[in-house]
């Protein structure tokens, strides 16, 4: 039964079909232009270690976790052009992040990490990349210890980062409760609670630049699946998306069909800043060809949204 659960873990995401049709060719985003800084979203699609922590701990060879680091070092290097912050969700603990930014330094690309561990039975956890001209100020997880049914309301808390430069501003990286199951009350409420908590923490802070980025597990629309979209929508922060042609809205295929379920939200003072924003393709849909390589080609069943904002607003 344990080695069930860690399976249906494991392909919460997965797809009636293996391999969907029609699907964009691949492409990466543009590099940073001079006096710009970018900001990402990558889901890393359960990267963990070969050391098996928990019964939900399903550790994997260690040369296929060398084999996955090296495709998500090269994948960022040259595919997302080394975003200057890089917000991941699904990353076991720090030392695969470090590991991640040793393989980035030997690229010439000097990455620093972020990660504090959570909550998640099986281990997921919510983490940063960045380097140059980003500077950290301080770091801590938000609503860590707050309950929903004797139980942790957040599995992965979102994590705040506040940076320095290149704008003092607040950084929220988040991994939101997944879909899965979600015609029981239970989750359909954890989902709601997440998401107006998260609400009304930037509503505290709406005096303050802020960003919230990640996966949100969620996306616009009617119905029980983009609820917790809508009530976190009520926060009133500009979603990047907005920038994009609705044809290239989406960062996931469920069931074939897009989704966008990764988002970057900022706030109202942030938008002069914002020069550019890029979705990259190849990783949503490509089922096969992901569950075939464990990961290593593509690295991830998510496409990567950025956004590029000016150094000097």
């Amino acid at each position: 039964m344990k080695k069930l659960i860690a399976a249906l873990l494991l392909v919460g995401h997965l797809p009636a079909a293996a391999a969907c049709g029609d699907l964009d060719a691949p492409r990466g985003v543009p590099e940073a232009d001079q006096g710009q800084w970018a900001l990402a979203s990558l889901n890393l699609w359960r990267l963990r270690d070969a050391t098996r922590e928990s019964d939900l701990d399903d550790a994997l060879p260690v040369a296929l976790v060398e084999d996955r680091l090296d495709s998500i070092s090269e994948f960022i290097a040259e595919d997302l052009k080394a975003p200057h912050a890089l917000v991941l969700q699904e990353v076991e603990n720090k030392a695969l992040l470090d590991s991640l930014a040793q393989r980035l330094r030997a690229k010439g690309l000097r990455y620093f990490s972020v990660l504090i561990e959570g909550n998640d039975p099986s281990g997921m956890d919510v983490g940063l990349l960045y380097r140059e001209p980003i500077q950290v100020d301080s770091v801590a997880a938000l609503y860590a210890n707050e309950q929903f049914q004797r139980g942790p309301l957040y599995s992965r808390p979102p994590l705040h980062i506040a940076l320095a430069k290149p704008l003092a501003l607040d950084l929220v990286a988040v991994h939101m409760r997944s879909a899965r199951n979600l015609g029981s009350a239970r989750v359909y409420q954890k989902r709601r609670q997440q998401s107006s908590r998260l609400a009304h923490w930037v509503r505290e802070n709406r005096d303050r630049r802020v960003i919230v980025a990640g996966d949100f597990n969620s996306s616009w629309g009617k119905g029980r699946f983009s609820d917790s979209y809508n009530r976190f929508r009520s926060a009133k922060l500009v979603n990047v998306w907005d920038r994009l042609p609705e044809n290239e809205r989406f960062s996931y295929r469920y069931r074939c069909r897009p989704q966008a379920l990764d988002h970057i939200w900022i706030s109202v003072s942030l938008e002069d800043s914002v020069e550019r924003v890029a979705v990259s393709r190849g990783n949503a849909g490509r089922y096969q060809k992901l569950y075939g390589s464990k990961g290593v080609s593509p690295v991830s069943d998510h496409d990567v949204l950025v956004v590029y904002f000016s150094e000097g607003r």
